[in-house]
């Protein structure tokens, strides 16, 4: 059973539309708290294994701050024209030094090479800026 279907209790297709849009999306949307209570929204690159969500940070950043400060974020894809359908993925996010860099990651590059050459990026220096991996493991998951 996948993480959307056993955290969400989903239906078997709905799980599968989840799965999918997370495959594909290239962008999602992180909220994390800030200490003084204010919620930062960023967009960020990210990779679905079908338990966690992984992504790569610049050190030193407000989002790092804030998820030392509070782990707790929010994660959501853009949803169709007229809000019918989306995904909202609340969870624990925990820097994981143990996660190779993004060019060694071949899950990551595979999703990415093709839009980081879109964006003009080089894959080592996107690395080498990028270089702080954190993971987010799903707590609760809204879907429609």
């Amino acid at each position: 059973m996948s993480a959307l279907a056993e955290v969400a209790g989903l239906a078997p297709e709905m799980a599968a539309w989840a799965s999918e849009r997370l495959a594909m999306d290239i962008v999602g949307w992180l909220t994390t708290l800030a200490p003084d209570g204010r919620l930062q929204s960023s967009v960020i690159s990210f990779l679905w294994d079908d338990e966690t969500i992984l992504f790569y940070s610049r050190p030193a950043t407000p989002k790092i701050r804030n998820i030392e400060h509070s782990p707790q974020v929010s994660f959501h894809l853009d949803c169709d024209r007229y809000g019918d359908h989306y995904l909202v993925i609340e969870g624990i996010a925990k820097v994981d030094p143990s996660i190779p860099s993004s060019v060694e990651h071949e899950a990551y590059r595979a999703k990415y090479r093709e839009p980081l050459e879109h964006w003009g990026m080089n894959e080592e220096e996107t690395a080498a800026d990028f270089s702080v991996p954190i993971v987010i493991r799903p707590t609760r998951i809204r879907i429609e």
